[in-house]
């Protein structure tokens, strides 16, 4: 049995090979990120981002030939995943003002040096020993006048090896010491003097980048630090970086950050805000993904392609993951009588009825008929089926683990099923495809409604201003808020589906027509953060009206809340006493919007498969 083509795995933990098989630039905007500057990439958990970042390493770039070898390449880039066992710990909670800056900056340097001499020692063949040996005594020159000691049994221990794994040995023994000097503080009845090194990124990380711009075998240009998750970054480490962004240190060191949405702070050390696009450039994964459906759409079509033919199998994207035909030909009629009775309307009226373009009509109302149609015969035995390469495009909402996953279980299933032990896998047939659509749909809701019934330790005082989204996974009332709101959301979409003399049936976002309350703004903010709504901006049709944020539902929810989740879809302006009334209580926030509305669905009861709630 081959492996499973689908499988999501740590972009950390797989090989450059790996990742030149199956990388596809998804975005358009991929090459900015491989220009000489400082770059911020925020996107949701799962967005691609990591894999991004490592894509760009040197032996992956050799291996999908952007080069043959290392002095080839535009760039020498490395990889610094910033974990939060490393940089989130308690510890750092403990210390305020320059200490925590000083020995937080340092301990983020001997990270990326740390990265940086396992980088060149895997490239040790391509460099010459004399640029080699330069490189480890600069090293100890800049760590020595840094403060820095290094142990004898350290050079003995390393004698024979490479200048670059004596270099990574300094470092990770520092790192440990360093971490040990924190963690032992509060064991003490007196706290000692800091002794260690304090090295910093314009006394230690830039020189050495200039050194290894002049070493044989690589190239002259400029050195790509990949800060993989800096919201990981305790907030002081955080203005330590932007401050790192604000020297413009471009010429020597790019700095590419990725965030998860959750970045709490652009200030500097000093106060100062770094800008864009003077300091930085920036690109928000979601907001490419929702603005370029068809783009993100036509990538993730080569993804899947690749990952078929990687595991030997022959069928196309389409057939592999084939429609509801049934359903199919349900829909065509009912098109047929949508285009049917828009003619007749427009044929006894001089003004214009309905769309202009009659397909525009097929769009927006063949698929919420067929809902009713389904809603209506209590005793169909057929469901809406989600099957379809292009329908699980649609559900994945951007984030491209969302189709990975739910295909990677598909395929396990076909797989369990099968009579035959090493069965090959050409087809996900439409019923597996449904039956794994609607429990990954579901199972995304769990997180919300678990931490609503946990109390945190950490959990802190609401009126109290957060600094940092981090802060929000310990606060269990912004959950079982954001669950609220979300259903609430969910159940007026429906709602709005079902109501058949409605001119938009198909909504997915509300546009927030005013400023939010600190508590919701959070909540808000912690949805985007947590992929179950995506914000985007709309721009207001009255004048001066300025920008107005604009939330999406993740489509992801669409089969739990059976919605309707091809293509585009409207929106309902609300403003924030609305979703305030959703986050306390999602029954009353639906019946007062669908009569508010004039909506018929105020007469129906809301049935989701997990209970509903009458009007």
């Amino acid at each position: 049995m081959s492996a499973n083509p689908f499988g999501v795995q740590n972009p950390e933990h797989v090989d450059p090979e790996y990742i030149a098989r199956n990388f596809v630039e998804v975005w358009t905007d991929f090459p900015r990120l491989k220009e000489h500057s400082n770059t911020f990439v925020h996107g949701a958990r799962g967005t691609g981002k990591s894999m991004l970042l490592r894509s760009l390493e040197p032996r992956v770039m050799i291996l999908k030939q952007e080069g043959l070898q290392l002095k080839e390449l535009p760039f020498l880039a490395v990889h610094v995943p910033l974990r939060t066992a490393d940089f989130g710990a308690p510890e750092f909670d403990r210390y305020k003002g320059y200490t925590v800056n000083a020995i937080g900056e340092h301990l983020l340097v001997m990270h990326i040096v740390l990265r940086v001499a396992q980088l060149l020692s895997n490239f040790n063949a391509e460099i010459s020993e004399t640029s080699a040996i330069a490189f480890r005594g600069r090293f100890e020159a800049l760590f020595t006048i840094a403060g820095g000691t290094i142990a004898p049994e350290t050079a003995t221990s390393f004698a024979g090896t490479t200048p670059f794994d004596y270099v990574a040995a300094i470092c990770e023994r520092d790192i440990f010491e360093v971490r040990q000097y924190l963690v032992r503080q509060p064991f003490r009845t007196t706290e000692p003097d800091y002794r260690g090194a304090l090295a910093g990124f314009l006394d230690l990380l830039v020189p050495l980048a200039r050194e290894i711009k002049k070493m044989d075998g690589l190239p002259n240009v400029p050195l790509f630090v990949m800060l993989d998750d800096a919201d990981n970054l305790p907030i002081p480490l955080q203005r330590v970086l932007n401050s790192w962004v604000s020297t413009r240190s471009t010429g020597d060191i790019c700095l590419k950050v990725t965030t998860q949405l959750a970045y709490a702070t652009m200030r500097t050390l000093d106060n100062r805000i770094i800008e864009s696009p003077h300091d930085y450039s920036e690109v928000n994964l979601t907001a490419v993904y929702t603005s370029a459906l068809d783009t993100y759409s036509g990538r993730l079509r080569e993804i899947i392609a690749k990952r078929l033919i990687n595991a030997g199998i022959e069928a196309t994207v389409d057939d592999f993951f084939p429609v509801d035909l049934e359903q199919e030909r349900r829909l065509k009629a009912i098109s047929a009588e949508i285009i049917e009775e828009h003619i007749k309307a427009n044929a006894g009226s001089d003004a214009q009825v309905g769309a202009a373009r009659v397909r525009d009509e097929t769009r927006r109302y063949a698929v919420p008929r067929l809902m009713r149609e389904i809603a209506g015969s209590s005793k169909s035995s057929h469901t809406f089926s989600y099957s379809g390469f292009r329908s699980l495009v649609d559900l994945s909402s951007g984030v491209v683990r969302w189709f990975l996953e739910p295909a990677s279980r598909m395929y396990d299933q076909v797989i369990s099923e099968s009579a035959e032990a090493k069965a090959t896998v050409t087809v996900i047939p439409v019923p597996v495809q449904d039956a794994v659509i609607r429990e990954w749909s579901a199972e995304f809701l769990e997180p919300l409604n678990r931490q609503s019934s946990e109390i945190s330790d950490a959990q802190r005082d609401l009126s109290e201003g957060i600094e940092s989204l981090h802060a929000d996974g310990h606060e269990t009332v912004l959950y079982e808020k954001l669950g609220n709101l979300i259903e609430g959301l969910g159940r007026l979409f429906r709602g709005k589906l079902l109501d058949e003399k409605a001119r938009e049936q198909r909504v997915f976002s509300v546009i927030l027509r005013d400023r939010p309350k600190p508590e919701l703004e959070r909540v808000l903010n912690l949805g985007v953060r947590l992929g179950y709504l995506q914000r985007s901006d709309y721009a207001a049709k009255e004048a001066l009206g300025g920008r107005r944020p604009r939330f999406i539902l993740a489509r992801r929810l669409g089969p739990h809340y059976k919605l309707d989740i091809s293509g585009y879809a409207a929106h309902l302006s609300v403003i924030s006493n609305d979703l305030e009334l959703a986050m306390r209580s999602p029954s009353d926030f639906v019946k007062t919007r669908l009569k508010q509305d004039g909506s018929a669905t105020t007469q129906f009861t809301l049935d989701l498969d997990g209970g509903g709630f009458d009007s």
